[in-house]
C-alpha cells in the first residue's frame, strides 16, 4: 500500500504575508524532517516569491513555479500537470501550494485529485491592517477565509486591539470553525498549522467546481498585473515619494529586485498601499534583471504613469 502525501494550500490576498510564512517553514526543523514539495503561483509574468523561495529551500529542495496567471482559472492545466510531476518524479512527504492573491482556494482544491494525495489544511493569511478595505476589492478574500482551517490574522503590530477585534469579527462571519492566529511576520510554529490534518475545509470538496464561473474572475475584479523595469539604481527618497502619488492609487500590491544608490547589490522590494520595504538580497537570488511588478484594479490603463513615475526615481 503506497502512503498517502498530505497538501496544504496557503492563501490570502495580495501582500499579505504568504511567502514570508512559507520561508519560516523552509528554515524550520518540521521542514528538516519531511521531504517537504512546493507549487508557488504568481498572477505577474516574474514569480518574485517563487525565485526567492527556490533560493531557499536548497539544492535538494522542490520548487514549481507557475507564473503568468491563476493556478484556479487561467493557468489551471499547468498546474494540474505540476501536481503530477511533484508526486511521480519527487515523492514528497508533504505538498505545498501557494496561490496567487486572488485564487480561489476553493477551485485549487478541485484541481489537487490525485489518488496519492491527502488534504491536510488551507491556511489563509489576511493583513489585519488592511483587510476590511480589501474585501470590497474582490469576491476572493471573503472565499479565502470561508474554505480557511487556520487564518492568521498577520501583520498585528500595525493595528490597535480594537481594530484587531473588528477583523476577527468579520473572519468570524464569514467562518465559525477556523482557528483564528493573530500573528506579526507569520511567526507560528509550524507544527501549529502544517500536518493538522484539518477537517472543515474537506468537506467543502464535494461542492461543485464552478470552473467555468472561476475562469472569469480576474476580468470581474479588473484586476490586472504591469511588469516594468527599474532603473539600474533607485533613490529611496524619489522612489517614497512615487510610492504616494496618484499613479499608484490603484495599485494593490507591488513587488520586484531592484537596486538602490548605495548598495552593492539588489534587493527585494514589498509594497502594499501606504508602506513598503527592502530586503537586500544575494546577487544570484535576483539575476541580471531590475524591476517592479505591479498588481492592481486596470493597471493597463496606468501603465505609462506608472512607467514614468519609476523612470523618474532614477538617482
Amino acid at each position: 500500500m503506497m502512503l498517502r502525501i498530505s497538501y496544504v494550500v496557503v492563501t490570502g490576498f495580495l501582500g499579505a504575508g504568504k511567502t514570508t510564512l512559507l520561508r519560516r517553514l523552509v528554515h524550520s526543523d518540521f521542514a528538516a524532517a519531511r521531504r517537504i514539495a512546493f507549487i508557488v503561483n504568481d498572477l505577474a509574468e516574474v514569480d518574485v516569491d517563487g525565485r526567492l523561495l527556490e533560493s531557499e529551500v536548497g539544492v535538494g529542495g522542490t520548487v514549481i513555479r507557475l507564473s503568468s496567471g491563476c493556478i484556479c482559472c487561467t493557468i489551471r492545466g499547468e498546474f494540474e500537470a505540476a501536481v503530477h510531476q511533484i508526486i511521480e518524479a519527487h515523492q514528497p512527504d508533504m505538498l505545498v501550494v501557494e496561490s496567487s492573491g486572488v485564487t480561489n482556494p476553493q477551485a485549487v482544491l478541485h484541481g489537487l485529485h490525485h489518488p496519492r494525495l491527502r488534504l491536510d489544511s488551507v491556511i489563509t493569511v489576511i493583513d489585519a491592517e488592511r483587510f476590511l478595505e480589501y474585501m470590497r476589492y474582490s469576491a476572493a478574500v471573503e472565499t479565502q477565509v470561508y474554505m480557511a482551517d487556520f487564518v492568521l490574522l498577520n501583520k498585528r503590530e500595525l493595528v490597535t486591539p480594537e481594530q484587531l477585534a473588528q477583523v476577527e469579527a468579520q473572519v468570524r462571519r464569514f467562518n465559525r470553525k477556523c482557528a483564528i492566529i493573530p500573528t506579526s511576520y507569520a511567526d507560528v510554529p509550524p507544527q501549529v498549522l502544517f500536518g493538522a490534518h484539518a477537517a472543515h475545509a474537506e468537506r467543502d470538496l464535494a461542492a461543485p467546481d464552478d470552473h467555468a464561473g472561476a475562469h472569469d474572475h480576474l476580468r470581474r475584479d479588473e484586476i490586472e498585473s504591469v511588469t516594468l523595469p527599474a532603473p539600474d539604481l533607485l533613490d529611496e527618497g524619489k522612489l517614497a515619494d512615487f510610492l504616494r502619488s496618484e499613479a499608484v492609487r490603484d495599485v494593490y500590491r507591488a513587488k520586484g529586485f531592484v537596486q538602490m544608490a548605495g548598495d552593492a547589490g539588489p534587493s527585494l522590494f514589498n509594497f502594499v498601499p501606504r508602506r513598503f520595504g527592502l530586503e537586500r538580497l544575494p546577487t544570484e537570488i535576483a539575476g541580471g534583471r531590475r524591476f517592479i511588478q505591479f498588481i492592481g484594479r486596470n493597471l493597463k490603463q496606468h501603465e505609462d504613469a506608472l512607467r514614468a513615475g519609476l523612470a523618474a526615481c532614477a538617482l
